[in-house]
This record gives structure tokens, sequence and C-alpha cells, in this order.
């Protein structure tokens, strides 16, 4: 059975600045993904890829073309929708964890409820990510996989359609990042979540079901994976 189209950007364009100081940080971008599909953007600072990602989360907005997500044109919408589409589609996960330091692991996860109604229960998802043992910590007496566990368990808490990532494991020793990348592969294989993962790593792209490679604002390849490797299986 063919899978379910997700996402769809069709001919997108964000332009930054005018006149002679404008950049395209996006040069008519086309592609989709589908449901349950674990998806690297792939390429170095400067191809556009952070900006696929922030229009993907509907926190930029194309400059033209139009951005289509759960039969939701993204593209199109005003601040109250997005607001709405931010809290109730995706999950987010970034570099540097961006938990609340004066909130313990629980405490960090159980904000969730006051954004959605119907959020996970917080210590089910802790035992998800293998950190019950972590319920009363502070972030900073954890280690920096720890807290990036606990940032994946907050992004499920609202139940999400998407977990969007920035860069992951960009802050972790291979050895973590390898434990991070394996949680969200396992939310593809098991959950059938879609991840889509922003990233200068290559070895990262051998795990995807798609590779979107990215430069100077353009898709240069648009690779799918019919055999991706299990993060275990790849040198790190």
């Amino acid at each position: 059975m063919k899978s379910k189209t997700l996402v769809e950007f069709k001919d997108v364009v964000k332009t930054y600045g005018s006149g002679e100081g404008m950049q395209m940080a996006v040069n008519h971008v086309d592609f989709t993904i589908d449901e349950g599909e674990f998806v690297v953007i792939l390429g170095q600072s400067g191809a556009g890829k952070s900006t696929v990602l922030n229009m993907l989360g509907g926190m930029d907005q194309p400059t033209s073309g139009t951005v289509t997500i759960a039969g939701q044109e993204v593209s199109s919408m005003k601040d109250k929708q997005l607001g709405d589409y931010r809290a109730k589609t995706v999950g987010f996960v970034f570099q540097f964890y961006n938990l609340i330091p004066s909130l313990t692991a629980y405490e960090n996860i159980a904000l969730t409820k006051s954004i959605v109604k119907n959020a996970k229960d917080p210590m089910e998802l802790l035992k998800q990510v293998g950190l019950e043992s972590c319920k009363d910590k502070f972030p900073s007496q954890m280690s920096g996989g720890e807290q990036q566990r606990v940032s994946i368990a907050r992004a499920l808490a609202k139940n999400p359609e998407i977990i969007l990532g920035d860069e992951p494991t960009g802050a972790l020793d291979s050895e973590t990042g390898v434990v991070v990348l394996e949680l969200l592969q396992e939310l593809c294989r098991k959950e059938k979540r879609t991840v889509i993962l922003v990233t200068h790593n290559a070895d990262i792209a051998k795990c995807a079901d798609k590779v979107i490679r990215m430069k100077n604002g353009k898709i240069q390849e648009i690779k799918i994976n019919e055999s991706p490797a299990s993060v275990k299986e790849v040198e790190w």
C-alpha cells in the first residue's frame, strides 16, 4: 500500500532583505515526505536546510510557493493558526536541548500540558526514553545525552505527527549521539512517526529512508535508501 504524503514543498522560495542586499536562502525547492518516513536534510552551513526546517515548523514562511503539511497549507496561515499548528502538529528537538534549567526532567515534559489538552503522561515518556531514574533531576544534573532524551520525550508529549530535529546530535559525542539517533529511528519504525532531521553529518544520512541534499539554497539530490542502515551498523 502506498504511503500517504504528509509534507509537500512546491516551488518554495525564501528571500531575506531587498534590492542589492537581497539574499535567497531557499531557491525554488520541491519535495515530498511520506507519513512514517525517516528523512535527513543534508548540507553544509548556509545550504538552506535550517530555513527549510523553520518553514516545516511554522516558525518562518516562504516568500513564494506553498508548504502543505498534514493537509494544511501552512504557508498561508496567519499568526494564531501558526501557533496552533506548532502546538499540535510538530515536536521540536534542538541541538542544545532548550530545557528550562529551573525545572526537573519530569516538569520540563509536564509543561506540555499547558500547550495541548491531551498531552501524554510525563512518567510514561521518561520510561520510553529510558530515563525514569532522572525524573527529579534538573538539566544541570544530567549529561548531554540525558538532556537530549528528555528533549525528545518533551517533543513526544503533545503526540505530534512530525518530529523535527535541528542537528540533534551536534552537541553530543558519537557514542551518546548513537543512543539519541537509535531512539529517533525507533520512533519511526515502531510508532510510524515522521522524523525529519537537519544535519551536516553524512553518516546520519545512511540511516534515513530519504535524503534531501541541499547546497546554496537548492536541492542537489533526493535519494531514497531502499535499505536504510540501522544506527548501530554505521561507523561513527
